[in-house]
Order: C-alpha cells, then sequence, then structure tokens
C-alpha cells in the first residue's frame, strides 16, 4: 500500500511539473502571450511612395489613417507623431527610402519600430509592398505584398498587416477566429459596448474641380436610364457622367449673376420617367426658383421665377414629392409648407405637409426610425439640433450633439433683430442646414438616419460667419432611448458642402457621395472643390 502512495506522488509531482514546463507552450497557442507588459513600444509610419500616373495621394493618407488607427494599443503601442517624422525626413534629405535609411530616421524620433512602403497602379491593378522593421533590435522585417484589381482588397490587407504589426511587437499570435474585417475599412464602426473602433479609412475621390459646390445631387436628368451627378455653384449647374474613374463633363447651364442658388435637388417629381432638377434661388429678398428637364435634346424650364422656397421630400410611401414654402415679411421661410402637384405642363400648389408648425423646409424627413411601424418627423431646430417628433406633433427626442452645420446662407434686409435695426445695417444671414437622408443601408430593415457633423473653425452657431474646416458624414440608429452612432466616415479635410446617397456609377448599388469645398485657411477659400465617393454595405 504505501507503494503504491509513493508511486501515485511521484506521478503527480511529474504531471505537476510537466504543466509547468509545457505552459509557456500552451500560453502561445490558446492565449495572447505579451512581453515587457510595462514596456511601451514606439512605432514611426513613412509615407508610402506612389508609383502611378494618377494622383494617389488620398491612398496615402488613407493607408497611414488606417495604419496609425490599427497599430496603436493603449498603454502599449503608440505612433510616432507624423510632423516628428516629416521632420526627420527632411533633415536626412534622402536620395532613396530604403530600411537603411528608414531606420536612421527612426533612431532620429526615437522610435523602436518603422513601416515604410509603395503602392503601384498600373492600368486597374494596384499592388502594395510594405515592411515593418526593427530600429532597436536585430530581427527580420515583418513584411507583406499583395496585388489587386481595385482599391477596396488593398486596404483590406492594409487593416491585416497593421493587425500583424501589432501581434509582432507585442509577441503575440494570431488568434484564430477573430471578427472579420469589415468590408470597407474607411469608416468607423462602434464596438459592442458603443464605443468607436478605428477602422481606417479610403475613398475615391474626383477630379479637383474649379469651382465652389454648394450642392450636389443624383438622378436620370437624360432620361438614358443611367444616373448623371449634378452639382451647382451660386449660379451655374453642372451635370457630370461618372465612370468610376473621372466626373465628365456633360452640360454646362449659366443662370447669370442675377442668380444666387440656395438649394438642389433631383428627382422625378413629375412622374414622367427621368429626373427633374430643382433650384431654390434667392437674391435681395426676391425668390428666382426654378425647374429644368431635359426635353427634345435639351435643357429647358418647366417652372421659373417661383416665389417659393423649393425642397424635395422622400415620402416613405409616395417617394420623392416637390415641397414649397412662401417667404415671409421678415425674408424667412414661414407659413404653411405644401405640396406641389404636376397637373398638365405645370406645377400647381396642393395640399399642405402634415408638419407641426415649427417643423422647416429644409432638413426635415419623414420615417419609421423608431421601428415600431409609425411614421416620425425628424429635422433640424434653430440650433442644429436633431429633433424628432411623433405623428401628433409630441417632441419624443432631441440630440445632445449638434448635426446639420452649413456655410450655405442667403441675406435678407428684411430680418428685424429684437433690438432696434438700424438702417444701415448690414444684411441677415439665413444659413440653411444639411439634408437628413433616410435610408436601410445594409437590408436588416431598420431605417439609418444620414447627416453631417461640419466642425468650426472659426464663429458659431449664433455668429453671422461660419468657417468650417472639417467634418464627418454620421448614419444613426435608434437604440431604444435616442438615436445613436451606427457608423461614420473618418474626419474629411474641408467644408461639406452637400451629399446624397444613390447609385452614381450605375452598378446598382448606393453610394454615399459627399461634396468637399477645399479651405487652405481660416482668411482665404479657394474656390475649389472635390466629390468624395464612398462604397457601402
Amino acid at each position: 500500500m504505501k507503494g503504491i502512495l509513493m508511486r501515485k506522488q511521484k506521478w503527480l509531482l511529474f504531471f505537476i511539473s510537466l504543466c509547468f514546463f509545457l505552459l509557456p507552450f500552451f500560453a502561445n497557442t490558446s492565449f495572447s502571450q505579451t512581453k515587457d507588459p510595462g514596456r511601451v513600444y514606439k512605432v514611426a509610419i513613412l509615407p508610402f511612395l506612389i508609383h502611378s500616373q494618377e494622383n494617389l495621394d488620398y491612398l496615402r493618407e488613407g493607408i497611414y489613417d488606417i495604419l496609425s488607427t490599427r497599430i496603436t494599443v493603449e498603454g502599449r503601442i503608440v505612433v510616432v507623431d507624423r510632423s516628428l517624422v516629416e521632420r526627420a525626413l527632411y533633415e536626412e534629405r534622402p536620395m532613396r527610402l530604403d530600411e537603411a535609411v528608414a531606420t536612421r530616421i527612426g533612431m532620429r524620433v526615437g522610435a523602436d519600430y518603422i513601416v515604410l512602403g509603395s503602392l503601384t497602379k498600373v492600368g486597374n491593378y494596384i499592388s502594395l509592398d510594405a515592411r515593418l522593421i526593427s530600429v532597436t533590435e536585430e530581427k527580420p522585417p515583418l513584411g507583406v505584398y499583395t496585388q489587386h484589381k481595385g482599391i477596396d482588397d488593398v486596404m483590406v490587407k492594409i487593416g491585416d498587416f497593421a493587425q500583424e504589426i501589432g501581434a509582432r511587437i507585442l509577441g503575440r499570435r494570431a488568434v484564430a477566429g477573430r471578427q472579420a474585417e469589415p468590408r470597407h475599412p474607411y469608416l468607423v464602426q462602434p464596438r459592442k459596448e458603443g464605443r468607436l473602433d478605428p477602422e481606417g479609412i479610403g475613398f475615391r475621390r474626383s477630379q479637383t474641380l474649379n469651382f465652389e459646390i454648394k450642392g450636389v445631387d443624383i438622378g436620370d436628368v437624360d432620361g438614358d436610364k443611367k444616373n448623371e451627378l449634378v452639382a451647382i455653384d451660386n449660379h451655374s449647374i453642372y451635370i457630370f457622367k461618372y465612370d468610376g474613374e473621372r466626373l465628365n463633363l456633360f452640360q454646362h447651364i449659366d443662370a447669370g449673376y442675377y442668380h444666387n442658388f440656395l438649394t438642389l435637388d433631383v428627382a422625378d417629381v413629375n412622374r414622367n420617367g427621368h429626373a427633374e432638377i430643382i433650384i431654390t434661388s434667392v437674391v435681395e429678398d426676391d425668390l428666382r426658383s426654378f425647374i429644368i428637364e431635359f426635353e427634345e435634346g435639351k435643357f429647358r424650364k418647366i417652372t421659373e421665377k417661383a416665389g417659393w422656397f423649393f425642397r424635395v421630400l422622400d415620402h416613405p410611401k409616395e417617394g420623392p414629392i416637390l415641397m414649397g414654402q412662401r417667404r415671409g415679411s421678415e425674408g424667412i421661410a414661414v407659413g404653411p409648407i405644401y405640396r406641389f402637384i404636376w397637373k398638365k405642363r405645370e406645377f400647381e400648389r396642393g395640399p399642405v405637409m402634415p408638419f407641426p408648425k415649427d417643423v422647416p423646409l429644409f432638413g426635415v424627413a419623414m420615417a419609421d426610425v423608431k421601428g415600431e411601424g409609425k411614421q416620425e418627423i425628424v429635422f433640424f431646430d434653430y440650433s442644429d439640433r436633431l429633433r424628432i417628433l411623433s405623428e401628433d406633433g409630441k417632441s419624443s427626442w432631441v440630440s445632445s450633439t449638434r448635426y446639420g452645420g452649413t456655410a450655405n446662407f442667403y441675406e435678407t434686409l428684411k430680418k428685424k433683430e429684437e433690438a432696434f435695426r438700424p438702417q444701415d445695417a448690414p444684411p441677415w444671414r439665413v444659413y440653411i442646414p444639411g439634408r437628413i437622408l433616410i435610408r436601410d443601408l445594409d437590408g436588416d430593415g431598420v431605417n439609418e438616419v444620414i447627416v453631417n457633423k461640419n466642425e468650426f473653425s472659426s464663429g458659431t452657431l449664433i455668429e453671422k460667419v461660419r468657417i468650417f474646416e472639417k467634418g464627418e458624414i454620421h448614419s444613426l440608429l435608434w437604440e431604444g432611448d435616442g438615436l445613436a452612432t451606427n457608423w461614420k466616415t473618418r474626419e474629411i479635410k474641408g467644408y461639406i458642402a452637400d451629399y446624397q446617397v444613390k447609385d452614381v456609377d450605375n452598378d446598382g448599388e448606393e453610394e454615399l457621395v459627399v461634396a468637399v469645398v477645399n479651405v487652405s485657411s481660416l482668411t482665404d477659400r479657394k474656390t475649389t472643390s472635390n466629390i468624395l465617393f464612398f462604397k457601402l454595405f
């Protein structure tokens, strides 16, 4: 009996010793094992070299955003400030950017690791070549090379490479069964606990347009069963055909300097099979709105010098409908909002829209946003708060965050301030909020509320001058007690003038289309613009 107990004790001691011996191996295969848990590693990212006949600078920016956000691990890995890296590059003045040069730059900025790479575009194919180099230790580089047709898969590969960088630095092995990467890594999507997870950025950017966009919309305006992109500045209409690579000007319509375009809508509101172009125009307290349509090979006005503010509402049951509102004695849109009906050869004022008194014409939408089978009214109030009203007009929610702010305005001399307004006072600026779009983009039966969020570089909501230098587009979902961010674009440099979600490249899928005005400084606004195209779900 004693011998049996001794043998059992020996086996137990052997088993315990074996467990301790094998524990590191189990940790490496089943768990994330990190080295030097108290150390913070610094990673420098060099600008990627671009080899292409096209201007692909936006891809360089997108790659940096993806790498910098995904490499960062709170308390473990930090990315060296970009300005320090650029300064070191300037001081080094290398003839070529190879591993030796990268190592020297990494040492200059105090980095433990440095990332460098290149992107080459030949025809429709894009190849990526990137490496992670250890600056402080003798280690073989971690590299990635891939080639794809189109940019989406390349950007996803960049995201995977960033994950591998974190694993290499922290001594982790890839964990099997990790969550799949999002299809499009330029949207920021929330984690389950509600925080925002940086997912990188990427999009297609149009060529630079030498005018300041005030509005953009999409529709089949010439009846060829394909959508065109329409943009406006102060007094011109630009109609483009987009081939997925470039905006090709189809027609330019100059209305003259006696117009000041305010808003643009493109929709088939007379139900004749192709879209009309609806313009609200205000000059010196005179409404000069008009509607044009393509007939017999040319665009002609079917409504002109209309004394109405116009806007199109995407009705959840009836589709696009034309709405209008009169200008009041103080130069602003007041009174009932009417629906306009097409009769024979013109639009006529129809019934009053079922909106409560304080609901504005601009920045309003109707939809079932709560998922209760009831239509709500969603709109921006005068302080740029997003509000939801029930069918009976009762307020059910108001945002704490401001959305919808724009620099789009007209001036009126009729508006009276609370204090005495002298005769020589400057005109009052009336600002127009952005669109509110309602879409079920991922087909799950739940409506998303899509809005803009421009950020001020100068001025406030109550001041007469607004200057924006960056912004985002947000998708909001109802989460029981309010709207919360579902996804958002990464920060967009410049002023978001307008946006739309429609099929712009005629591939059967809707894209997020964002018109951005480029701002060079707080005091000098260049009259150039770009249009960004985001593939969604």
